[in-house]
């Protein structure tokens, strides 16, 4: 368990797997302030020579920034948010420590600034840049203001992709955890980003970015992004997990009716999933999580965690599909209780 939260430490430190730049892009260049009106301070400034802020305490920068231009939502974004991180040092890890993002064309709105600040490792920022955090929201100066609205809507959520109605609850259910295995031309050890999961049918998910946490999930992710699987009129809560580029986890509840472990291992055959045991209880006969390997052609290998219902201690069933290659070595207090020897 250290080791894999070191790893998902180390890739969050690391900032998002995109491509970035240290200077910013000529499209986001101008002066922000709070709403958009530059006789106020906070202000920033991003132009030909870096980012600066400009707040009581004087002009500071060119700030040490990173840029990148599809963290809002993956590989396949062609949006126009681009994400400034600002970078205080190095983090315990030795990778750049960067507690500030400042989020250009927030909400796809050009010239909007959403300011967001991670203090998990207590970095010190300064009292200038803590000035810019608590403003929040700055806007491009002499940029139109939006027209107001009579309520704040509600994020969209973001529909699932057509796909024919699912016979029974484990077929569409196999039909979802099939859509959210890795393409097989993936490389080892490679995570898809936060719009692929969108191609796995009968899912509706909450509209992007993902949601930033305060504090880690069990996994040690600090990003997530929740949905709903309705299958065959049934519905399971999803919830995936990861860094700010890419999925690492998936989490299945169904509160409803259970599925069953068998009439889903019959699903995954009748759509041409291989499921097999990968880690399985010493004593048989016992009804405890277990874990299955699970492949198809063109896919990479993923990791099913199944966890069937036990009344009345616990009444919901329970998944999680690891995107890893491998499981993470047994514990030697799961050593016995597990074995990966299964027959």
């Amino acid at each position: 368990m250290l080791k894999r939260a070191l790893f998902f430490a180390l890739v969050l430190a690391a900032g998002p797997a995109a491509a970035q730049l240290d200077a910013p892009p000529e499209e986001i260049y101008g002066r922000y302030a709070p709403g958009g009106d530059c006789s106020r301070q906070p202000r920033i400034e991003a132009g030909k020579g870096g980012v600066f802020i400009d707040t009581a305490a004087g002009r500071q920068g060119p700030l040490p920034v990173s840029v990148c231009y599809s963290c809002a939502g993956g590989a396949q974004y062609e949006g126009i948010q681009r994400w400034v991180y600002v970078k205080y040092g190095k983090d315990k890890w030795g990778g750049d420590n960067m507690p500030v993002i400042l989020m250009f064309n927030a909400e796809e709105k050009r010239g909007l600034v959403s300011v967001e600040h991670d203090d998990t490792l207590k970095t010190p920022i300064g009292a200038p840049m803590t000035q810019v955090v608590r403003a929040k929201t700055f806007r491009q100066c002499g940029a139109a203001a939006p027209a107001p609205a009579a309520a704040k809507a509600a994020p969209a959520a973001v529909p699932p992709k057509p796909a024919a109605p699912a016979k029974t609850p484990a077929d569409g259910f196999a039909a979802v955890l099939g859509g959210l295995l890795k393409p097989g031309d993936y490389p080892e050890n490679s995570f898809y980003d936060w719009r692929h999961i969108e191609a796995a049918p009968h899912v509706t998910w909450a509209a992007l970015p993902p949601e930033m946490l305060d504090k880690p999930m069990s996994n040690g992710e600090y990003f997530r992004r929740a949905g709903i699987a309705s299958v065959a009129g049934q519905q399971v809560q999803v919830l995936a997990g990861g860094a700010r580029g890419m999925v690492f986890n998936l989490y299945f509840r169904n509160q409803g009716k259970p599925i069953g472990t068998g009439p889903l291992l019959a699903a995954f055959k009748s759509a041409g999933y291989t499921a097999t045991l990968a880690r399985c209880l010493k004593v048989k006969g016992v009804a405890a999580p277990v874990w299955y390997r699970l492949s198809a052609h063109g896919k990479r290998t993923a990791f099913l965690w199944v966890a069937p219902a036990r009344p009345p201690q616990q009444t919901w069933e329970g998944f999680q599909l690891s995107l890893d290659d491998t499981l993470k070595p047994l514990t030697p207090r799961e050593a016995t209780v597990y074995t990966d020897r299964c027959a």
